[in-house]
């Protein structure tokens, strides 16, 4: 058998399967040395590299990567078959290029440390009544905040500012949250509006890290009052992040934190929703009852978000949710897409120990 380029290359791609496989046991070193050390230096020099750009490159680098591989699935059945063999390693070669790119640039942070170990957060078991404190203590302060901006519990929150400046104030609400937390830290920021909203949207998903530009993709298309703690939940990605119950809760402390109205209303009814969803798993009632103590203007708003995601659905959209819940549950998320919920605990560790 002659040994080609292709061939060493798919070889590559079985031993770095492997080395993935093991390395997940160690996420003590990879916290050390790649999280806070390899990681910090790719991600900051790529968003250097693309974060100037005024348009995302990273939507138009995953748009040909489709062409690509739309291309080369109708090359392959049209080879014939005796020429399978060649273009198998040819196809083979290019995704372990991919394979190694992805984890290097961003992959094997999911791999690092749990984050209630490097915050010192215990995880509680806790029962229905632990979750309605908590929950009670979020909706007076989501009660609290709505006021605050609207003057009135009837009206709806509108952002009054354009993306962009949302963004930034996304951006500078991680300078006050590294303040308390230095390891939040975030240099050379930039988020996006991501070129491809209207597919995302129809694919159900408001926002995506770039693993291979390091930029931080919004869909803008979204009601605005959302955008704050989608932006916040992507830099959280941006950082290192890849759970997406730790990016949820990085996301609201940085929302929170922040001395910006509209992002504390933005960080505490996504964190409120949350336990709501874990409440109405266990107590409908229960559930009921803290939805009718929601102020009529914050109904109004909940009500936008939810008009605007049906308008998109769509059969494929399962299809789209299904794909990535096994793409997480292949890079160590064991609860797939339902991770997201996963915040909760967090949530519940942090006011044991720090309060909300």
């Amino acid at each position: 058998m002659k040994i080609t380029k292709n061939k060493i290359l798919s070889l590559f791609l079985i031993l770095q399967i492997v080395f993935v496989k093991w390395i997940v046991n160690y996420p003590v070193f990879v916290e050390k040395f790649y999280a806070n050390g390899i990681y910090k230096n790719i991600s900051s020099g790529l968003r250097l590299l693309f974060g100037w750009l005024p348009f995302s490159f990273g939507d138009i680098l995953y748009f040909v990567l489709i062409i690509w591989i739309l291309k080369n699935s109708i090359r392959f059945f049209r080879q014939k078959q005796k020429e399978w063999y060649k273009l198998f390693f040819a196809i083979t070669a290019k995704f372990s290029i991919i394979y190694f790119i992805f984890h290097l640039f961003w992959g094997f942070n999911y791999y690092r440390l749990p984050l209630q170990k490097s915050m010192s957060l215990k995880i509680p078991r806790y029962n229905i009544d632990d979750l309605s404190l908590l929950t009670e203590k979020l909706l007076i302060k989501t009660q609290k905040i709505h006021f605050q901006i609207t003057k009135n519990d009837t009206l709806s929150v509108l952002l009054d500012m354009d993306t962009e400046t949302i963004f930034n104030k996304a951006s500078q609400s991680y300078e006050t949250l590294a303040k308390v937390y230095p390891q939040f830290k975030y240099k050379r920021s930039k988020v996006k509006k991501s070129m491809l909203s209207l597919p995302l949207t129809y694919m159900g998903f408001s926002g995506y890290l770039n693993p291979f530009t390091n930029e931080a993709q919004v869909n803008y298309k979204v009601p605005k009052y959302t955008l704050p703690a989608i932006a916040t939940h992507e830099i959280a990605h941006q950082l290192g992040y890849a759970s997406e119950s730790e990016a949820n809760f990085i996301g609201f402390l940085a929302a929170t934190k922040s001395n910006d109205l509209y992002l504390k209303y933005a960080g505490f009814l996504t964190a409120l929703q949350y336990c709501l969803n874990e409440i109405y798993r266990s107590d409908g009632d229960l559930y009921k009852e803290f939805v009718s103590r929601l102020p009529i203007g914050v109904k109004k708003n909940l009500e936008q978000n939810r008009k605007f995601w049906n308008k998109y659905e769509n059969p494929f959209e399962p299809l789209f949710k299904v794909f990535y819940d096994l793409f997480l549950k292949s890079n160590h998320q064991k609860s797939g897409i339902r991770s997201y919920g996963k915040m909760v605990g967090l949530l519940m560790a942090y006011e044991l120990k720090n309060k909300l």
